[in-house]
């Protein structure tokens, strides 16, 4: 019998290693495996939009945006007719729909060039009928006739005057001039409607006339400017050059602004906010911030938002709610009851894979942005992809 000291102690059987090395193997495999479906997982959990990811490829952190773009093919006698590419990240509409839902005309394709989009994203009409889009990876806008037609384009990365870091909502005033709600670089532009940068206002900070993530911007019939702040949940007022006139962070006693999104104002200068996650709400007021009421809820039902984004009001005071996680337009009419829905997740005439923004034109027609940068899910949804 070796005692403690001798090398024979030390000697371990060659079975022995044996089944510890395969039970390392097995362990190491079993880790493996985890890490891959907990990745699977997560890509399949969420297509939430990529303007407000930290780790988004907008053009605040994107250098060369030329490896996002593929080649592009239409697709005709299909459900899906349009422009679309064959590639995960490959769906950039803007989408004209009748009042109730009817799809009237879609354009768009992925790129980097004229009439083309890396992530459309805010949209607004003006009384002429022409559609201005923001590009939150391209840092531009886009102007195009009521058909889709480009016109032109302006706006580059930057911090400057007519430069932006993450454009997103727009409002257009009785003259035709844009504001244009910069999120990254926490200010308003504006610009006449040949792109002609006018004047801006905006720093960070949560005082007034300051933001911290600006998303949404409207303008009431006497062309003052409303903006809506996401990570500072507040409406503000404002002349249309930019005086701070006032604003509100509430819409009930004891029931704060969570995550806000877009901002709207009616033809009797009511202002509508949707307000997110939580809360889930759409809160209507008057122009001086006096709460009027609220519906909805997170939820799937109708008159239920899982992430409220876009809205805008037509003529008859009828509200149109873009709800970009249960992937439709809800339409309600000006006391908040539900009228009719339309959308769902896929590449048809009124399917979506993001929607944004929305707008509305003279004649009740609705616009809404569709960007493409999802994840898994949707590009297993859709059946029109080539090469697949």
């Amino acid at each position: 019998m070796p005692q403690h000291g001798d090398k024979g102690s030390m000697k371990i059987p060659k079975l022995e290693i044996m089944n510890i090395n395969l039970k390392i193997v097995v362990t190491l495999v079993s880790l493996t495996f985890i890490l891959s479906s907990l990745s699977i997982l997560s890509s399949q959990s969420t297509y939430s939009q990529t303007s407000e990811d930290p780790k988004s490829l907008n053009c605040k952190d994107n250098k060369d945006q030329s490896q996002y773009v593929s080649n592009v093919s239409l697709v005709n006698g299909t459900a899906g007719v349009g422009p679309i590419t064959n590639d995960l990240p490959g769906f950039h509409y803007v989408k004209k729909f009748d009042s109730n839902g009817t799809l009237i005309n879609a354009w768009g394709v992925k790129g980097i060039g004229p009439g083309q989009f890396l992530h459309a994203h805010g949209i607004a009409v003006d009384s002429n009928g022409f559609v201005y889009v923001s590009d939150a990876e391209k840092c531009n806008i886009q102007k195009f006739d009521s058909e889709g037609n480009f016109i032109k384009a302006w706006g580059t990365k930057g911090k400057g005057q007519g430069q932006f870091l993450q454009p997103e909502s727009m409002a257009v005033d009785s003259k035709g001039n844009i504001f244009v709600a910069d999120y990254a670089n926490q200010h308003i532009q504006k610009f006449d409607s040949e792109g002609n940068f006018i004047t801006m206002w905006g720093s960070k900070g949560r005082a007034d006339s300051q933001f911290i993530k600006p998303w949404g911007v409207a303008v009431d019939s006497n062309d003052n400017v409303y903006t809506s702040d996401q990570d500072n949940p507040e409406v503000q007022k404002f002349t249309n050059d930019g005086k701070f006139l006032t604003k509100w962070n509430s819409y009930s006693p004891g029931m704060l602004f969570v995550h806000l999104h877009d901002i709207t104002i009616d033809s009797h200068d009511s202002v509508y906010v949707t307000d997110g996650r939580n809360n889930s709400f759409v809160a209507k007021f008057d122009d001086q911030g006096t709460f009027t009421k609220k519906w909805g809820g997170y939820g799937y039902g109708n008159s239920h938002f899982v992430e409220n984004h876009g809205i805008v009001t037509d003529k008859e005071g009828n509200v149109y709610v873009v709800d970009t996680r249960n992937v439709r337009i809800q339409k309600f009419n000006s006391e908040g009851e539900f009228v009719t829905k339309w959308g769902s997740l896929g590449c048809g005439d009124d399917q979506f894979l993001i929607p944004h923004d929305i707008a509305i034109d003279s004649s009740g027609n609705i616009y809404v942005s569709d960007s493409g940068n999802v994840h898994f899910r949707a590009l297993k949804t859709c059946e029109y992809y080539e090469n697949q």
